[in-house]
Order: structure tokens, then C-alpha cells, then sequence
């Protein structure tokens, strides 16, 4: 790369890039699944999906914010939004994963991992973190699959329960 050239990814002001408009196929996902920014149209679907994370009281001022902002990624598979991520830029200059929800009749095949990806390649940030609850075997499972580390635990948090913070380095950054 020529001196002075920052490379195509990192995004300018350390603002996140977003994609272009219309569907996007991160490398690797599986058949049928494209990830995109969520679009005014989805947000029903999504706030669904997210109601069964963060509870229906909940979910539409959470889904909304984000969608705002360009920080919440769908994916589709076979024209139907299969599933969500929401994310977060300004969480001590990492990328924060506040959310992901998938389908429960298409779960285990490819849609978080694809989510994932997309968000790994538009995160202005080298260190991604993400979280889930300490008994969520599942997720911790899915968490060590897409090459998280544990990072930490947050305690005391009004839903009662201990959260498991994960980190996976993205990318080298002179910045440490």
C-alpha cells in the first residue's frame, strides 16, 4: 500500500462505514444469506426479533435507536429476515454487539455468523466485543466458534443475572 493510503476499511474520523445500499454477501456466508442495513420496511420483523431478546417493553426504542444511527444489520435468507444484530461504535472507541436474534425455526445455519461478519467488516474499531448471560451455554458456545475470547463478567445489572463479556481482535492497529 502506497505511504499515506489508509487502508479501504478504515473508515475516516473513526466514524463506522456504512455499506452500500441493498443486499451485501460478507465473504463466507451461506447460501441464500445476505446481510444488509436494516431499512424503515423491516423494522416490524425486528423489533419481533428483538422482543424475544430484550422483551416486548423494550425492543422498539431499542430497534429504533439503532436503526438510526445505521447500526443495526439484518440478514435475509430466501427474501425473509431471518435474522439481527445491533450495534454500538462509541463504546470506549470499540464496536459493542448489543444484540442478536435469529429466527428460532433458522437457527444453526450460518445467519448469526453472517451477521457477525458484516459487522466485523464495517466496525471502525480492531477490538469487537460482545456479551451474553453467564448460563448461556449456547452462546458462549456460538461466542468461542467466531473466535471471541471471555474478556470479563458485568455484575449487578437490573436484569438480575451476571453477563459474559467476549473480545476478538479484528484486525493489527498501531493504536494498541
Amino acid at each position: 500500500m502506497p505511504p499515506g493510503r489508509r487502508p479501504e476499511h478504515q473508515p475516516l474520523h473513526g466514524r463506522a462505514r456504512r455499506p452500500p445500499r441493498g443486499p451485501a454477501r460478507a465473504r463466507g456466508l451461506p447460501h441464500g444469506v445476505r446481510v444488509r442495513h436494516a431499512e424503515p420496511a423491516d423494522l416490524g420483523r425486528v423489533i419481533a426479533l428483538a422482543a424475544e431478546v430484550v422483551g416486548a417493553e423494550r425492543a422498539s426504542t431499542f430497534v429504533r435507536s439503532h436503526a438510526e444511527r445505521h447500526h443495526l444489520l439484518v440478514a435475509e435468507e430466501d427474501g425473509e429476515i431471518a435474522g439481527v444484530l445491533a450495534f454500538r461504535t462509541d463504546w470506549f472507541q470499540c464496536t459493542l454487539v448489543g444484540l442478536v436474534a435469529v429466527d428460532a425455526n433458522l437457527r444453526r445455519r450460518g445467519v448469526a455468523r453472517a451477521l457477525y461478519r458484516m459487522v466485523e467488516e464495517i466496525s471502525p474499531s480492531p477490538r469487537l466485543f460482545s456479551s451474553t448471560e453467564e448460563t448461556n451455554a449456547v452462546s458462549i458456545k456460538m461466542h468461542t466458534a467466531l473466535g471471541f475470547a471471555p474478556s470479563g463478567y458485568i455484575d449487578n445489572l437490573p436484569q438480575g443475572y451476571r453477563e459474559l463479556l467476549f473480545y476478538k481482535r479484528l484486525r493489527p492497529s498501531s493504536a494498541g
